[in-house]
Order: structure tokens, then C-alpha cells, then sequence
């Protein structure tokens, strides 16, 4: 078993003495609370034989409660002198692997390919791949857009991130916050809100209140949304259809149609007298398959 942590005040000592400031723009509020970490890593509940990949490593807190549990950790951090002061400490794990800089520095801002590989080698070796991270605000959106699209979905992901992300990538159809986001992942993983996360057991303090998102990928996903490739083209489709949410499918489904490079077929009349956000994920991918030709 890992040992236990440094308190946060011998860490904060640490980082002052590199002359550290919290980074808005990068997201860079810590929480701090022991409990939590050790409940983030339950939920995700890695085995032996799993590879969790950590995005944003921090401080290395919950890095060491996935080590315990898992056969191997990836972590990816951006910031370079949390990078370095992560490795000193998470040297003496032997199954911990991290890396340094964006996970979403891939091509196009997809997700880093050491992250595809990552998963790739979990199912080789016959475990699950694993997704846990605490999000930074500004970028949680795209970076689960890129997950979608991944080669091979994780098994589940434990994501904590801004309460109203959480609801909006969790919401039933036809509520205010069903959009296109919750849509996308919704036809992969199912979604669930586990618990709320207030401000004060980050440093600093965010504004707004966290939640924990859980996604468990679906068992009944079809083989045309089999690859990432597909994946990325139905997202392309959902974005179009929902630019324009409150308009008929009259309007919104040729442009959805013409954003994947296919002619809008003929479609039923009642149909067209609908709204996207009225649809389950499960007609709208009915829908993307009808334009694709799939």
C-alpha cells in the first residue's frame, strides 16, 4: 500500500518556494479534502488487471488512491512545475506513468495519443480502461467531446466538474439544459450526477459549485458508432441540429445533414414538425444514420 500524503500546508511551502500562483485560464483549484480522493477512486473502482488515466494530476492526491487500486495509472499534467513536483513525490509507485503537457495536445486539439495507447494496452492485457479527472471549467466541454471520439471508450469515466456541465451532459429530453453535448455522450455512455462538490474543499476557492458526472459506457452501442471516426461525424451532425433548437427539423435537418457532406433524404412529414430537443439520443443517431447512409 502507497503511503499517505504530505499535508496541503507542506505543499503549499513547496509550491511558493517555485514561486507558484494558481492559474485561472489552466484551472488550477486543488481539492483538498482526503475523503474525497479516496471516494473519487472508489467510484471509479480500478482492479489489478485496469489502467486508469488520470487527467490533470495536480498534486498527485488522487494519483496515489488510483495507484492502490489499479494496475497501472497514466497521468497527464500540463503544468510544468506540478509535473515536476508530482514526480518527485510519485516516484516510489511503481505502476504510476506520467506525462507532461496538454491532453488535449493531440492533432486538432484531440485528445494526446499516449491516452488511445493507454487504452489500446488495457485491452490487450484484458482489463478495463478507466477515466478520472477533475476538470478545469473552461475546457470540460470539448475534452469530453474528445472522449466520445476516442479509438476505445473508457468503461467508465469519474469526472468532477462545474455542476451546470454535469446537468446539462446528464438531462432527460425535452428540459432546458438537453442539448447537444449531453446527446453526443449520452449515445455512448449512460450518465449520472452522483453527488455535488461545494467550493470550499478547493484552494483556491472556485466560484461556482462542482459535481461528480459518471459515465458508464452503454452495452448496446451499434456498430455505427462503432469507430471514432463515426463518432466525430454524428457529433458534427447533433452540433448542426441544435444550433438552432427551438426551430422545426424542416430547417435544422438539411443543414445537419449538409454539415456531414450528405443530401437531406425525404423526410416524413410529421416528422419535420418536431424539434431536436424533443428527440431521444437514440432517434437522433436513427436520424444521423438515415443522412449518412449507414
Amino acid at each position: 500500500m502507497a503511503a499517505e500524503r504530505d499535508s496541503f500546508a507542506h505543499y503549499r511551502a513547496r509550491l511558493d518556494a517555485l514561486g507558484f500562483t494558481p492559474s485561472s485560464t489552466l484551472g488550477q483549484n486543488f481539492l483538498l479534502d482526503p475523503s474525497l480522493h479516496r471516494w473519487l477512486a472508489e467510484q471509479a473502482a480500478p482492479t489489478a488487471q485496469d489502467t486508469a488515466v488520470e487527467i490533470g494530476v495536480g498534486l498527485g492526491f488522487l494519483t496515489r488512491e488510483l495507484a492502490q487500486r489499479a494496475g497501472r495509472v497514466l497521468g497527464i499534467e500540463i503544468d510544468p512545475r506540478l509535473f515536476e513536483l508530482a514526480s518527485a513525490d510519485l516516484a516510489d509507485l511503481g505502476n504510476v506513468d506520467l506525462v507532461a503537457g496538454d491532453a488535449l495536445g493531440g492533432p486538432e486539439r484531440s485528445l494526446r495519443p499516449e491516452i488511445a495507447a493507454a487504452a489500446a494496452a488495457a485491452r490487450v492485457a484484458g482489463g478495463r480502461f478507466l477515466l478520472v479527472a477533475n476538470l478545469p471549467y473552461a475546457v470540460s466541454g470539448p475534452l469530453l467531446a474528445e472522449v466520445v471520439a476516442l479509438p476505445e471508450l473508457p468503461e467508465r469515466a469519474v469526472l468532477l466538474v462545474q455542476k451546470e456541465l454535469a446537468q446539462r451532459v446528464a438531462a432527460g429530453t425535452g428540459g432546458a439544459e438537453f442539448g447537444g453535448l449531453g446527446v453526443v455522450v449520452q449515445s455512448v455512455f449512460h450518465t449520472r450526477v452522483l453527488r455535488d462538490v461545494p467550493p470550499q474543499v478547493f484552494r483556491p476557492r472556485p466560484k461556482v459549485v462542482s459535481a461528480v458526472l459518471q459515465l458508464e459506457r452503454r452495452d448496446d452501442i451499434g456498430p455505427e458508432l462503432g469507430s471514432g471516426d463515426a463518432r466525430r461525424q454524428f457529433a458534427r451532425f447533433v452540433r448542426r441540429m441544435f444550433q438552432q433548437r427551438r426551430k422545426v427539423l424542416r430547417h435544422t435537418l438539411p443543414a445537419a445533414c449538409a454539415a456531414i457532406g450528405r443530401e437531406s433524404p425525404q423526410w416524413e412529414a410529421d416528422l419535420l414538425m418536431r424539434r431536436a430537443e424533443e428527440l431521444q439520443p437514440a432517434e437522433i443517431v436513427a436520424l444521423w444514420r438515415r443522412c449518412a447512409g449507414t
